[in-house]
């Protein structure tokens, strides 16, 4: 209960920025979910100025141990450093390299820049950070998946029925009956950068709150079906059971992809 509370407040933050109550829903977030308080690794932007700029695959990486950040604004590649105290940040010695775009990159490059240069706080969640001016949201960013850690697990069982696929970053495996030898291939770069995507777009955090939209499992009139994630820090989500055929609507295009490759292996 406590995690779909989590997830409803989210949502409601993305689609109703505005007002005072962003910082202390944020804050909340980051209490109640006990998020790191690190920056480390690779974000995607998809919030500036309450406005969605998730078009621009606008990103940024932060190294902890140097303490350096870079990333793409946009049209060009920037670079420079950071501080962090608390949840105290402050950009320095930002730079950039000098290509030239269109004017709509030129114009979100040009307000990212400011952002860096508003931001003075940064409160975490466990799937992404958000900049304030003191407590004006300025820009919220989602944790990027990393290929390298990747793992997807599918299952789906009845009487009659047995479908198992592992994904890794190498490899999908399938095994089709009970007790039998699985079918191991490599996967193509294509495909995982497909599967990629799709994940960007599902809050992994959430995969136990999303709501089946059928329960015939519950009575032999489909098979049962789990999915399940081990994210880029081994913590392991899994969905609630549901219909093989009819998963939840916020992962059905990520089910689907990993249904149609393991169709392509067999």
């Amino acid at each position: 209960m406590k995690l779909i509370l989590i997830t409803c407040c989210i949502i409601a933050l993305r689609c109703c920025w505005g007002g005072p109550s962003d910082y202390t829903l944020m804050l909340k977030l980051q209490e109640d979910q006990n998020a790191p308080k690190e920056l480390n690794g690779n974000y995607l932007i998809k919030e500036l100025d309450r406005k969605d700029v998730s078009y621009f695959n606008l990103n940024i990486t932060f190294n902890n141990n140097t303490k350096q950040v870079f990333g793409f604004s946009g049209c060009n590649r920037f670079f420079g450093s950071f501080s962090l105290n608390n949840n105290t940040i402050a950009f320095s010695a930002l730079g950039s390299t000098k290509m030239i775009c269109n004017d709509n990159a030129n114009r979100i490059e040009e307000k990212l820049f400011k952002t860096f240069q508003k931001a003075n706080l940064v409160l975490f969640s466990q799937n992404g950070i958000s900049f304030f001016n003191d407590k004006k949201l300025l820009l919220y960013a989602t944790t990027e998946i990393a290929s390298d850690n990747i793992k997807i697990e599918y299952s789906a069982s009845s009487r009659g029925f047995h479908k198992q696929i592992v994904i890794t970053k190498d490899s999908i495996s399938t095994t089709s009956k009970r007790d039998s030898k699985s079918v191991t291939k490599q996967i193509s770069p294509e495909h995982l950068k497909q599967l990629i995507e799709f994940l960007k777009s599902v809050d992994i955090t959430a995969l136990s709150s999303f709501e089946p939209p059928s329960k015939n499992h519950q009575f032999d009139g489909a098979a049962i079906a789990r999915l399940t994630i081990i994210s880029t820090n081994g913590k392991t989500f899994k969905t609630q059971a549901f219909d093989h055929g009819n998963p939840p609507k916020e992962i059905a295009e990520l089910v689907k992809e990993v249904l149609s490759i393991s169709e392509n292996i067999e």
